[in-house]
């Protein structure tokens, strides 16, 4: 069965030629968060979601999440430790099918959180809900069962028990780290080309995170 991790950006963007809505309404506002990604050229990996392949942002829209995600880093209100990698994360795709998504607060840095659980190592994770993970015989489980006052998975996974093999999850990984290091050769040449100076890029975007040392 096939397994891949693919490595997604989330991304919240606004336009100012778009009203913005007065109803409280989430249907509505969820609306225009559609209108003002699709303005933008932006192709959501699933409709409804916000999250992006890295190959389908383009330059233009990348440019701007690096300046929006670095201006306060750049401008000295918040010290290089403060700041945290792009957010997103990786949707875990078993047999053609999503499994579970990349959750709240989650980053690219969690690539690392990924590769200790294909090592069957317990590991912190970033984003949150997390799935409860137990390791037997080379086998990884995942478990998304949530208590009734707990925070829900979103969206809800399409099964609550995941079993898959330790050593499909490390290839995965693998790819998944290629194409990290292939986003990060773009991060590079638009922090050249805009004279940002920004001080090993790809690590404060993709890689960095104090949590995962």
């Amino acid at each position: 069965m096939s397994l891949e991790l693919i490595p997604v950006l989330e991304i919240d963007c606004s336009d100012q030629e778009i009203g913005i809505p007065s109803d409280k309404n989430p249907e509505i506002w969820k609306q225009y968060y559609n209108e003002c990604h699709k303005k933008a050229g932006l192709k959501p990996y699933k409709k409804g979601l916000f999250f992006y392949k890295l190959s389908d942002v383009s330059g233009e829209n990348l440019t701007k999440l690096i300046l929006d995600h670095t201006q306060e880093m750049r401008e000295g209100i918040f010290e290089r430790e403060q700041m945290c990698s792009f957010f997103g994360g990786y949707v875990l795709r078993v047999g053609h099918q999503d499994q579970f998504f990349p959750q709240c607060c989650g980053e690219l840095s969690d690539i690392w959180y990924w590769e200790r659980i294909a090592m069957e190592e317990n590991s912190y994770c970033e984003g949150h809900p997390a799935p409860q993970v137990s390791f037997k015989e080379g086998k990884i489980t995942f478990d998304f069962s949530v208590r009734e006052l707990d925070e829900p998975f979103q969206p809800n996974p399409p099964r609550l028990k995941l079993c898959v093999d330790g050593k499909e999850l490390k290839k995965a990984v693998e790819v998944a780290k290629k194409e990290l290091k292939s986003f990060g050769q773009h991060l590079n040449k638009i922090n050249e080309e805009k004279g940002l100076n920004i001080e090993n890029i790809e690590g404060l975007l993709i890689w960095d995170n104090a949590n995962y040392e």
